[in-house]
């Protein structure tokens, strides 16, 4: 059961994971890749497509980049995807037809996630909806889009870099791009 409800906009969200550890002061916005150091785990090294997926971002494909890669951050042992699109604005949730957040947690049964919605999979009916969406709700915040569907990463996990992440997961279904 879900105790927690968020009623602000998915950029609201990734700021609100950004700056949710109190012992951390990290900067809510990624620096350029260029100025940042290598990543030991930003990526998964081997990013080959699955048949079933190839050419299409599903939820599973981002499931499959992201838990590996996110566990291993010390802010991120443990994760949970939640499909329930109840903090997604309603302006868009009747819009939205798959729907996955993925919530950091310290330690099995916690009840409040340290960090909220460090992953967010949205797939919209139109793509009227998701581009008004994008511009309006995710402004500058770096994404994936394919089609209907969009792909967002929290800058809050120190071991996670927002774009190669984000092109770790266009590379596993050969889809989609960057912004």
């Amino acid at each position: 059961m879900r105790t927690l409800t968020v009623s602000a906009t998915a950029a609201a969200l990734l700021l609100l994971a950004a700056c949710s550890s109190p012992k951390t002061a990290a900067p809510t916005v990624a620096a350029p890749a260029a100025s940042q150091a290598p990543a030991t785990s930003a990526a998964p090294t081997s990013a080959a497509p699955t048949t079933a997926a190839a050419g299409k971002l599903t939820l599973d494909v981002v499931k499959s980049q992201i838990q590996p890669v996110f566990v291993k951050d010390p802010d991120c042992p443990k994760g949970e995807w939640v499909t329930d699109p109840a903090n997604i604005d309603a302006k868009y949730r009747a819009n939205v037809t798959a729907f996955g957040e993925y919530d950091c947690h310290l330690a099995d049964g916690e009840m409040i996630p340290h960090r909220v919605a460090q992953a967010v999979y949205l797939t919209f009916q139109d793509s009227h909806t998701m581009n008004d969406y994008v511009d309006n709700e995710l402004g500058m915040v770096p994404s994936l889009v394919d089609g209907t569907t969009v792909v967002v990463i929290g800058s809050g996990l120190k071991t996670v870099q927002t774009r190669p992440m984000l092109r770790s997961i266009s590379q596993a279904c050969v889809c989609g791009h960057v912004t």
